[in-house]
């Protein structure tokens, strides 16, 4: 379904005259077609006003609150003058570059203390890129990739999106990112089906062996309290944990930290009861270089029987916990 913004209503007074009134909608494709009408000259001089704000914050913050209020303000200065285009203009092509940029500064939001906008949303927006015959090629290449990356990797046609958008847009700057996500997931699947060995002892001092959790589901986290897009997964994971745990879902955590006190603070911190394998070597983890661990977060769903049957549990996690329990 293409993504349109959405129009305010125009309640109009009974002095108003019909002239009046049509001055008050928003501008169409025709009027816009023609570069010498009021409305494209009107269009361009809005659009001079909201296209350097693509190019992000100009201040340079000297510390995280810095950051956090200049990225505030920015994202404020956006959304005003974005809305304020659309709404005026909103058969304007330029419409999916603000699209597309939103897609790039979503995770900013959150940063800033904001509300992101929602997987659905998000998705959403990039269909809406793709389906427009109007939209530039750079916000089409940027939902493309987006769409690619989004993708379960655990899905047997990750590769096919990955190649078609690669075939499409063969010079996209992200590409070596797809190639490399492609990579992991291989080297991932060399492990798909197999028994996972495992034992170590915990942060806590107890005996891990996952040989002797057969008959649970069993969650492996390959993380570090330094990886950020590690900590946005544990409201996730958290969540998934305390309702399934009751019914065999276990999770193992297997830490890239090189510091066991900002380790244990964070999993207090984070109500992370499940336990921990910490060896302080950070990219030298043991386990990690044992499995062929190169980036994080990285999450294997083992079934019943001990076996890696999923490799990406970062996408639909409690639905692939569900299913493995009911097997």
């Amino acid at each position: 379904m293409k993504i349109t913004p959405a129009l305010v209503a125009c309640f109009l007074t009974a002095g108003i005259s019909l002239a009046a009134a049509e001055e008050k909608k928003p501008a169409s494709a025709a009027k816009l077609a023609d570069k010498e009408s009021p409305e494209a000259k009107g269009a361009d001089a809005a659009w001079a006003e909201v296209e350097p704000l693509l190019a992000g914050p100009k201040a340079s913050p000297k510390s995280q609150a810095d950051a956090k209020k200049i990225y505030k303000e920015y994202l404020a200065a956006f959304d005003e003058k974005a809305a304020a285009f659309l709404k005026t203009y909103p058969a304007d092509p330029r419409r999916w570059k603000l699209q597309g940029h939103e897609l790039q500064i979503n995770g900013m939001r959150s940063f800033a203390g904001l509300e992101e906008k929602s997987e659905e949303a998000m998705a959403k927006i990039i269909a809406g890129i793709l389906d427009a015959p109007d939209a530039d090629k750079e916000s089409k290449g940027f939902a493309s990739f987006l769409r690619a990356m989004e993708t379960d990797t655990d899905n047997d046609d990750f590769e096919k999106v990955v190649e078609k958008h690669k075939s499409e847009y063969p010079g996209f700057k992200g590409n070596p990112n797809l190639d490399a996500m492609i990579k992991m997931a291989n080297a991932d699947k060399a492990y798909r089906g197999k028994p996972l060995e495992l034992s170590f002892k915990s942060t806590d001092g107890k005996e891990i062996d996952i040989a002797k959790m057969n008959g649970k589901v069993v969650l492996v986290d390959f993380w570090a309290t330094w990886c950020g897009p590690c900590i946005k997964e544990i409201p996730n994971v958290v969540a998934s944990y305390k309702k399934l745990h009751d019914k065999g879902f276990e999770i193992i955590g297997i830490s890239f930290d090189q510091e066991k006190e900002k380790l244990e603070k964070m999993t207090k911190e984070k109500e992370m009861p499940w336990p921990q394998y910490f060896d302080g070597e950070g990219w030298g983890n043991k386990i990690g270089a044992k499995y062929g661990i190169q980036s994080i977060p990285r999450m294997w769903i083992l079934n019943k029987k001990g076996e890696v049957t999923f490799i990406n549990g970062r996408k639909d996690l409690e639905d692939k916990v569900k299913k493995l329990l009911a097997e």
